[in-house]
Formats: C-alpha cells, structure tokens, sequence
C-alpha cells in the first residue's frame, strides 16, 4: 500500500486531489442540548476463551469485582464500580461490544433514550447498579451511557494501592533531594489498573461516525491529524469531553479513518491508567516475565503526553498500559497538525500498528 500511496505523491498536486479527495473534519462545539457526558466508566467484550484471559487480566492488573455465570466484572482501584466486563463468547469467537460513558445526570441520561435506536437496560445485577441505555450503530459497533452507579469509596489523598512498591518516596532531583535516608524498593507484581481512559475505533464509516458521536454529545476536538502526503486530508481525531471550566482527560475517544480495502470497522485499543512510571515498568516486566505478547512500547506519546506500553490480550485486541496524560479544559483550542511520529522518545512504531489482530 505504501509503495502506491508514493506513486499518488509524485503526480500533480489537481491529479492527487481527484484520486485523493479533499476531507477535512469540521469543528465542533458543545451545546446544551447534546448530552453531557462526565467521564469513560467502562468497556464490554466477548472472549473466545474467557479462562485463558481470566489469565491475562490478573497479570495485567485488573481486579475481579464479581462473576455471574460466564461473565466477569473486573475493577481497577477508582471510583468505578468497574471498568471491564469480559464474557465468555458463545460462538467462539471475541468481539469487542462498545465503551459506556457516564452521563452526568438523569436529566442526560433521559436525553440518551431518546436517541433513535435507544436500548434501555437494568443494571442491579453489576456492581453498583444503576442504568444503561445501549445504541446500536448500523457499522456493528455499540455505544452506551450510564446512570445512577453507586461509586466505590475512595481516599484520593493516599497512597494508591499496590502489589509493586515496598518502600517509595519523592524523586531526588540534582538539586532537591526530597527523598532522604529512604529508598525506592519495588517487588514483581502486576500494576495494578485505575481507570479506563481512553478508547477509539478504526472506522469505515468515518463522516457518519464523527458526526453521530458529536451531534450526540459533548466530544470535541483535541487533536486532529491530517495525512502527511496529502495535506487536505484530515485522517484521525484525538476528542476529550466538553466538561467546561472542569479538567478532563485530553482524549477519552478517538477515530481514525480506515485504510482504503478495509472491511469493517474495528477497535484499535482500549487504554487503562496506573499510577506512574515506575509501576509502568514494572507492570510491563511482568507481562513480559508471563509471556504476553508486546506491541509497542514503552515510550511517550506526543498527543496527549501520556507514558505508554501496549500489549495484545488472549484474543488479539490491544490494551494499553499509560501514565502522566494531560487533562484539558474549555480553554483549550483543538490543535491541526501533520500525522507523522506518535512518541517524543521510545521504540519505532510497528508498521502493523494500526492492525487488528483480534478474533
């Protein structure tokens, strides 16, 4: 594919515009009559085999909150009474069932079920209870919105917890020493998950796809990125959610144009927090040590800043490890910019990156 795409780069710029077409993703704006989202609560997916990614799930650091039947709710250690639910697929093959976001109020939970296709669904029999209302969308793909969960209790002014660190202190800097008489002991373990933070799909149907999750609700632009050869062509959209004056991550969702033969409409990535960068790499030593498969990583992101380690589950979809994103508020104007490298320091990016390997 890439040879022809040079071959395109070579030709006059008005015969590069009728075999490329101009796409430009337009600028959105949050209004009050969209529903409010305040945050990412958690994902859905079907395994073939849900035994062997009980395994991975423990060596990548989720926490079984509860199991019902063939289905498994796993936590991390926020406020989210969940923030994975993994079922055993009955046909034996893995999909991934879409993201659910937590609406701010019922008064925006309200709005979602009235959005063409609305699922309504009781959810007294997870962890925290509460509703969800479930769209369908034509590419196969799932949004969901969620109301009334009763959070976990939580101390934000400790530690965090963990099964890595034995002794940890404040960085000693060439001149600051924070940390005296005291030393920094970690042991192997897992790192442990905090939340889900972000997600996004390579997508077929992009135009529609944009313009159904931005007419809908409060994703705006964080980053757009636009195709290194063919400059009038807008490819991808980092979005975080509109939370006003209030700090929010700098993308929670993201999408992605997909490559021309592409046959469907696929999650790229599901990404998860821990603490910091030590527990990052502990956590990615762990894996390793278990024989889980690496994809890219570790290193640092441009867009977003964050830390990153992704790997491949039992079922070939990729998660993400990240630590140290950037948050951003209404203050922040959406930024264009040529898609070239994604890290400021870290390993090159396999050319198979952008592939899915899951089913």
């Amino acid at each position: 594919m890439s040879f022809i795409i040079d071959l395109v780069a070579r030709l006059p710029r008005s015969v590069q515009e009728w075999i490329v077409a101009p796409t430009s993703i337009p600028d959105v704006h949050n209004h009050a009559s969209k529903v409010q989202l305040s945050r990412l609560g958690h994902v859905y997916f079907e395994h073939a085999n849900l035994k062997t990614f009980e395994k991975f799930a423990a060596d990548f650091g989720l926490i079984e909150e509860k199991r019902i039947g063939n289905t498994i709710y796993y936590r991390g250690y926020g406020r989210d009474p969940y923030v994975y639910v993994a079922s055993q697929s009955e046909n034996r093959r893995s999909r991934f069932l879409g993201a659910a976001f937590v609406a701010r109020d019922e008064e925006n939970f309200e709005k979602t079920t009235r959005i063409e296709n609305a699922i309504i669904k009781d959810l007294s029999h997870a962890p925290g209870g509460g509703r969800l209302v479930t769209i369908p969308r034509p590419n196969g793909t799932f949004m969901h919105v969620v109301h009334g969960q009763k959070e976990r209790d939580i101390d934000a002014s400790q530690e965090p917890p963990s099964k890595i660190i034995e002794s940890h202190g404040p960085l000693n800097e060439p001149f600051k020493k924070g940390r005296l008489g005291t030393f920094q002991r970690f042991k192997p373990a897992p790192a442990l998950v905090h939340k889900l933070g972000h997600l996004g799909y390579v997508c077929c149907e992009f135009e529609e796809e944009l313009d159904f999750y931005t007419s809908n609700f409060n994703f705006v632009h964080s980053d757009i990125l636009r195709h290194d050869k063919f400059e009038w062509v807008d490819f991808m959209t980092f979005m975080h959610l509109d939370l006003g004056e209030e700090y929010s991550d700098h993308h929670c969702f993201f999408l992605g144009r997909a490559p021309p033969g592409t046959s469907k409409t696929y999650l790229h990535h599901a990404s998860f927090e821990v603490t910091d960068f030590d527990t990052q790499l502990m956590g990615h030593r762990w894996l390793e040590e278990q024989k889980w498969k690496p994809v890219w990583g570790v290193g640092r992101h441009i867009l977003g800043s964050q830390i990153f380690d992704y790997w491949l589950d039992s079922s070939g979809f990729k998660v993400e490890h990240y630590a140290d994103g950037d948050v951003v508020n209404t203050d922040y104007k959406n930024m264009r910019s040529v898609g070239g490298s994604l890290a400021i320091w870290g390993p090159e990016i396999p050319s198979d990156f952008a592939a899915n390997k899951a089913g």
